[in-house]
């Protein structure tokens, strides 16, 4: 599952990027990444489907509205979405590397 975070979190970034780029870009709408929500329901079904199954998806926010160029990308609420998207792909990264880390140690016989 950490994995998946992982992944999802670095799809993120390219989506939040790609907003970041297109600022200026008359028309452009802004995308974003919808993942966590399906995570949780699908975890809270107690549903026997594989969490593996489970893909984020890109989607065009419908709901931010538009400057008079017909862009919705608001440069400092994408900069927010950026550095907490960061914050997040190094948590994830650092409870994967104790988690590879402490199996490491039971494979290798070591405590800790």
């Amino acid at each position: 599952m950490l994995a998946k975070l992982t992944d999802v979190t670095q799809l993120r970034h390219q989506v939040l990027a790609q907003n970041v780029a297109n600022v200026n870009t008359p028309g452009y709408r802004r995308l974003e990444v919808r993942f966590e929500d399906t995570l949780a329901e699908q975890l809270g079904s107690r549903a026997d489907a594989p969490l593996k199954t489970l893909r984020p998806e890109v989607v065009e926010d419908q709901t931010t509205p538009t400057r008079l160029d017909g862009n919705n990308v608001e440069i400092d609420t994408e900069m927010m979405r950026l550095n907490k998207n960061t914050l997040l792909g190094n948590t994830y990264l650092q409870l994967l590397a104790t988690k590879l880390a402490m199996m490491k140690r039971a494979v290798s016989g070591r405590s800790v």
